[in-house]
């Protein structure tokens, strides 16, 4: 005769077989949710997500010492899935900075920011650096739109911090980020100018020196802000590092502005610039 209490615990088994299908398809289905969710581009870091992926396995019963060997292949997968959101949303934004409509330019622009200020080499790996940086070239010379022209320099600005060997790349803007201090029609941009060039000067400042950057630099000094003005000369004081004989041409007409700087009051305290001078003039 047929135990009741067996066979009510082999319905239970079976009953508890039958749901495991649908519990490991949720996991699965959350496993991937998590994962999707590090390409919609919100501002929790890599740690709070996979803390949150670990809470999410540990609650469908991974032990939590399992967590530690599968936790570099984690970060891997996070890494290489943001990395290919952010190229593709990239490649998106990239068609928005090289419509003819300027408010879709607009748009495009001002979530590239986002996307760069974001990122990082890790986050932003297979971004189209030589593809972008010409398109914001272009939209950093539209004269006419100040605030097209102001989130193209940012978003240059926010590349060179994410990916710092885009600079090599945003050097083909130096001259374009010279005109805006040459003549300043808005002075966001060219403050904003300055500021990408303080930053293209710690790699690249022979570029700037050749290009005639330093007298650019220095030449409506006094107009700008406080932070401005420390970057222009910063820029200065990068160019003039290492000069040679040959280039000394490009400082000389600088040099009266650069010795009164040397010390300088400015609102009840002194500001000291260390200019490098290594003229090794015969």
């Amino acid at each position: 005769m047929a135990d009741p209490d067996n066979n009510q615990d082999g319905v239970n088994s079976s009953a508890a077989r039958t749901d495991e299908a649908p519990q490991g398809a949720a996991a699965s289905s959350s496993v991937a949710g998590a994962v999707g969710m590090t390409t919609s581009g919100e501002s929790e870091s890599d740690d709070s997500e996979m803390g949150r992926l670990q809470a999410l396995l540990e609650a469908r019963g991974l032990p939590p010492h399992l967590f530690g060997p599968l936790g570099p292949r984690m970060s891997q997968l996070f890494h290489r899935t943001i990395g290919s959101g952010a190229s593709s949303k990239a490649q998106q934004l990239l068609q928005g900075l090289q419509a003819t409509d300027e408010s879709q330019q607009l748009q495009a622009v001002i979530e590239m920011c986002q996307l760069l200020v974001m990122g990082n080499e890790e986050t932003l790996g297979g971004f189209p650096v030589k593809s972008v940086v010409p398109a914001l070239i272009t939209l950093l010379q539209m004269e006419h739109n100040f605030d097209i022209m102001n989130h193209a320099c940012r978003a240059l600005t926010y590349m060179m911090e994410a990916l710092p060997r885009s600079s090599a790349v945003v050097v083909d803007a130096i001259p374009v980020f010279l005109e805006k201090l040459q003549v300043i029609q808005c002075i966001d941009v060219a403050e904003q100018a300055l500021t990408a060039l303080e930053m293209l000067s710690r790699r690249h400042s022979k570029a700037i020196l050749q290009a005639g950057g330093l007298a650019d630099c220095l030449l409506y000094l006094e107009f700008f802000s406080i932070n401005a003005q420390r970057n222009a000369l910063a820029i200065a004081a990068n160019c003039c590092q290492s000069i040679t004989p040959d280039e000394f041409h490009f400082v000389a007409d600088s040099l009266p502005l650069l010795t009164q700087r040397l010390t300088h009051q400015v609102r009840g305290f002194y500001k000291t610039v260390s200019l490098q001078f290594d003229l090794k003039v015969v």
